[in-house]
């Protein structure tokens, strides 16, 4: 199962995918919102309860059968938060984590070096994810 890390919100998934019953989704700022946090107003006590429950919904999406990989999906993510996804996963059966960032106009291209593999969202037409190309295959794309 793969771990597919975004900035980009539901509305972009579902215009840019069309298999995304087969992903299961972690959208933070809907997280934030059920504990009344935001990004502003979150503490430590705060950041413990919203990383305890992103790691119980990885071990539940991770045990299904039907699922083939999971979307994390966090606005204001940075290195701090991936290198904590990264150890995170390592302790669940993830078989790698991917970024998945916009070709056209990249938002996490500071963050490319900590990724074996990044995809990028179609431009033209709704795909399947697994129909994306990974960044290996951009020759002429320099990061």
């Amino acid at each position: 199962m793969k771990f597919y890390i975004t900035t980009e919100g539901i509305p972009k998934l579902k215009r840019s995918l069309l298999n995304l019953k087969l992903f299961s989704i972690i959208y933070v700022p809907d997280i934030l919102e059920h504990h009344n946090y935001t990004y502003e107003t979150i503490d430590e006590y705060g950041t413990f309860i919203v990383n305890n429950k992103i790691n119980a919904l990885i071990k539940t999406y991770e045990k299904s059968k039907r699922i083939r990989g999971i979307i994390y999906s966090n606005p204001n993510i940075n290195e701090k938060i991936i290198n904590n996804l990264i150890e995170t996963t390592n302790d669940f059966k993830i078989s790698s984590i991917v970024l998945f960032d916009d070709y056209n106009i990249p938002k996490l291209k500071n963050l490319y070096p900590l990724f074996d593999e990044i995809i990028f969202f179609p431009s033209i037409k709704k795909i399947r994810l697994i129909e994306c190309r990974p960044f290996k295959e951009f020759k002429e794309f320099k990061p």
